[in-house]
């Protein structure tokens, strides 16, 4: 059931999240936090007059519509921080509510997300079944994740564009071939200047990878991207954990990403050996295909660089890839050339194995753009091995 217009529900409507599609962007922040968290759920609920609608979770069966006076997100977004309930069902105010008592909710932490014109619109929010507290650093952690909702939130909300300065389709391939390897790229961007970047370079018997994408759009993500691009590389004779740790460690002593973050993927392939060591910050969307026809997603539980408290450890991983097997990972805007979720990922997949090589990929991809309302920057990256 949707409710009736109302002055709340015209503001949520202006964002056009209500009722719309699930999303890779909302779903990934919510698996993040419910990791982080560990609790029995993690949400993102956009906040109408009377009901609320679940635009962002985890995964399983979608929540869909809630009403309003069933949930504690109402009372969120009149907050302007963090509202915890320790215990709801020793809480008066809360006990009789359909989250306590249809759900067995006990605790809840939830922080409002604003749109662009300031209106409290949506929260990301934590539930448990049982009674806790969150701490000092917890609650950091918990804006931090705001911050990269609320930022999702914004990027969301409809732009008029004149079709004059309308941008035409562009995608630009790039390749690096080797005995032991092969890596391509393609970059679509939505604009003039595209704040996705991808780069490589071979050193020695190492080929050092990068994808990043800066959050926003024009000339001050392009350069952010450019930026941060150049820092990764020029430490190619790290691992990826230290490479990563030093340019954190640069842009906080610099002042950097004060306005803005960056997801990324960053790693490290060993041609001799085929190991691959790698770090993911808030990205994951790297999928390792494997010649035998498994396929594995190469994630982590790292916020996206900008976000992450300083006392925050970082979180690497490592992979053995052989002759046959395919790494390839893509910017959102890629899902939103299928259907904007997950599962976009594994039709990705999918396609790159069907198609006779990069290019082909690149091609079917490109025309996807091409079809679909995409709405962002897509890059995309493939590296084969011999």
């Amino acid at each position: 059931m949707t409710p009736s217009p109302t002055s709340g529900r015209e503001v949520v409507d202006r964002t056009g999240l209500w009722g719309s599609a699930p999303d890779e962007r909302f779903d990934r922040i919510t698996r993040v936090a419910q990791e982080m968290f560990d609790v029995d759920y993690a949400l993102v609920n956009v906040v109408g007059s009377d009901e609320i609608y679940t635009k962002g979770q985890p995964g399983g069966p979608r929540f869909g519509y809630s009403g309003t006076s069933d949930v504690f997100c109402g009372e969120t977004i009149a907050q302007d921080g963090i509202l915890e309930i320790d215990d709801a069902a020793a809480d008066p105010r809360y006990r009789d509510i359909g989250a306590v008592t249809h759900y067995g909710m006990r605790f809840y932490a939830g922080i409002p997300l604003r749109s662009s014109d300031g209106a409290a619109v949506a929260t990301l929010c934590l539930l448990d079944g049982d009674a806790r507290h969150l701490d000092a650093a917890q609650r950091v952690a918990l804006e931090r994740l705001g911050q990269w909702a609320q930022a999702e939130v914004r990027e969301a909300e409809p732009v008029v564009e004149d079709a004059a300065s309308a941008v035409p389709l562009s995608p630009r391939g790039d390749s690096l071939i080797g005995d032991e390897l092969r890596l391509a790229a393609l970059a679509i961007p939505h604009g003039v200047v595209s704040g996705d970047r991808s780069g490589w370079q071979r050193f020695g018997g190492r080929v050092v990878v990068t994808l990043a994408d800066v959050m926003g759009k024009g000339e001050h993500a392009g350069a952010v991207a450019d930026e941060l691009l150049a820092a990764l590389q020029s430490r190619r004779d790290l691992d990826p954990l230290e490479a990563v740790r030093s340019v954190e460690e640069e842009a906080r002593d610099a002042g950097g990403y004060r306005d803005t973050f960056a997801t990324l993927f960053h790693a490290v392939i060993d041609t001799a050996t085929g190991r691959v060591d790698f770090v993911d910050a808030g990205h994951g969307l790297t999928l390792l295909l494997r010649a035998d026809g498994t396929s594995e997603r190469l994630r982590s539980r790292n916020l996206p660089l900008g976000l992450r408290p300083a006392d925050l450890p970082w979180e690497a991983g490592s992979v053995e890839v052989g002759r046959g097997d395919l790494i390839v990972s893509v910017s959102d805007g890629a899902l939103d050339a299928y259907d904007s979720t997950l599962e976009s990922l594994r039709l990705i997949g999918e396609e790159v194995r069907r198609a006779a090589d990069a290019d082909g990929f690149f091609r079917e991809l490109s025309v996807r753009v091409s079809r679909h309302p995409v709405e962002d920057d897509v890059t995309a990256v493939v590296v084969s091995m011999h």
